[in-house]
């Protein structure tokens, strides 16, 4: 890998100062949490530099001035942020003791170092040269014909897969004026480090300096998560994007700050354009969150209800854009029937269930009780509802236990309903597809260690919208 110092700034620096700009016109600033802030930064320049580049496709821009993107669209965040000057909260974030602070640099500088051990080999393999890179190559030449860029999504295992990933890589080609086959993957690999500084920044809010650490030791040594520092997969994307719309929803509930609440729309925003598992996640939540608001009682006023969903039109729109993308390319989904049987997955779950499930049932097993892989926070996830129902069901966690159950319930459906040979595809994906849920699942059960070891400091005030 050969790269030009300044191009290497600028690759990184665009989205960096995007993502500031961002922070700053939503109302978060770097006093609001100095650890977190690197990693919201980063996600949410990243989603802004996406959508800058999908907006100059869709005006056919020449990518060679796609280095313009991010000024239009930081000249904009500028002026939306110009009228937000005080921080999001006025309690100031519990301090990092030196020996977390040494923790999270050491991560971080492991996450760095699988970076570029991963640069060491050209991304034309497996999902992230068939998939993922496929697509942004396609982006970065045959754009300008509709036909050929449709015909070339025919050799990709997934052409309906969302177009953040395959942005962010176009983006590295545009700045070099070529392809490239090692630098493309640096905007996802950093996403991966973004993840690490975002589940640091979680957890060190809830739980004490021992604690964190022994949970971000879980995630430093989990397999797949180093997997994702290495290879321009999304699903480190998506994980970070659902854990920074947990946290700030978490946030939002602590302190009624409609920053947090902007940031968590974000992070959904981020994840729904990572991956179409994201879309399973949102339902989830949406499902989720009934019970609550039943139990709770709806806010009273139709401006509090619609101070609350106008942060959905983030998310939504992020939706709209892919739904309209695929559409127009005739792109769909192979467990809708876009398949070689020519099934859709309810026809297959039917047909399958009886085989399948069994299968699935002794994998999960293995898995989740296995004494190598962090996944045993999802035996946890299972257990200590039963065991702490009082907690996992009280009125801080039960939105976010019910998503949880309701996510690995999900994920596991899937594949019972699944067209391919159903040893091979757990093989291949299911550590992986877990691991999407495994930064929130932790920082789920950090937060039910806050409430057994801070027995007597009650339950967070609700959010001001919930007050009113």
């Amino acid at each position: 890998m050969t790269v030009s110092p300044l191009v290497l700034l600028w690759l990184i620096a665009a989205p960096a100062l995007l993502g500031i700009a961002f922070l700053r016109a939503i109302g978060l600033r770097w006093a609001d949490d100095r650890l977190g802030y690197v990693a919201w930064a980063w996600l949410s320049g990243c989603l802004a530099l996406g959508a800058s580049l999908y907006a100059y496709l869709q005006f056919h821009v020449p990518n060679w001035l796609w280095w313009t993107a991010p000024l239009f669209c930081g000249l904009l965040l500028a002026l939306l942020g110009t009228r937000r000057s005080s921080p999001a909260t006025t309690t100031t974030p519990p301090r990092a003791g030196k020996g977390l602070l040494l923790f999270i640099g050491a991560g971080t500088l492991v996450a760095l170092l699988h970076a570029l051990a991963g640069a060491s080999q050209p991304c034309v393999w497996a999902d992230e040269g068939t998939i993922w890179s496929l697509k942004a190559k396609s982006l970065f030449c045959e754009w300008g014909q509709p036909a050929e860029f449709a015909a070339a999504q025919r050799f990709n295992l997934h052409p309906d897969y969302p177009l953040l990933d395959p942005l962010l890589q176009t983006w590295v080609y545009s700045q070099h004026g070529h392809i490239v086959h090692f630098e493309n993957r640096l905007l996802i690999q950093l996403c991966a480090v973004a993840l690490w500084l975002a589940f640091c920044a979680a957890v060190r809010a809830r739980v004490p300096g021992w604690l964190a650490c022994l949970l971000g030791g879980l995630l430093l040594a989990n397999d797949d998560f180093r997997l994702q520092c290495r290879l321009a997969f999304a699903d480190g994307m998506l994980a970070l994007g659902l854990l920074v719309a947990f946290d700030g929803w978490q946030r939002w509930r602590d302190t009624g700050a409609p920053a947090w609440r902007w940031l968590s729309a974000t992070g959904l925003a981020f994840a729904l354009w990572s991956k179409n598992e994201a879309c399973l996640y949102a339902a989830a939540a949406a499902l989720a969150l009934l019970l609550p608001l039943l139990r709770a009682g709806a806010p009273r006023s139709a401006r509090t209800r619609a101070k609350a969903l106008v942060c959905l039109l983030l998310p939504l729109a992020v939706v709209a854009v892919q739904w309209q993308f695929n559409r127009r390319f005739d792109l769909h989904n192979d467990l809708f029937g876009a398949n070689p049987l020519g099934k859709s997955m309810f026809t297959l779950f039917s047909e399958q269930w009886a085989t399948h499930v069994p299968v699935i049932l002794e994998r999960a097993r293995a898995v989740l009780l296995a004494l190598d892989l962090a996944h045993g926070a999802f035996a946890l996830l299972l257990l200590l509802p039963l065991l702490l129902p009082a907690l996992a069901f009280g009125a801080e966690l039960l939105a976010p236990t019910l998503w949880l159950l309701a996510c690995l319930l999900g994920v596991h459906l899937v594949y019972v309903g699944t067209f391919l040979d159903l040893q091979f595809h757990l093989d291949t994906s299911y550590t992986r597809v877990l691991f999407q849920l495994l930064p929130a699942t932790l920082l789920w059960f950090a937060l039910l260690a806050r409430g057994i070891l801070r027995p007597h400091a009650g339950a967070p005030p609700a959010p001001a919208e919930l007050r009113s």
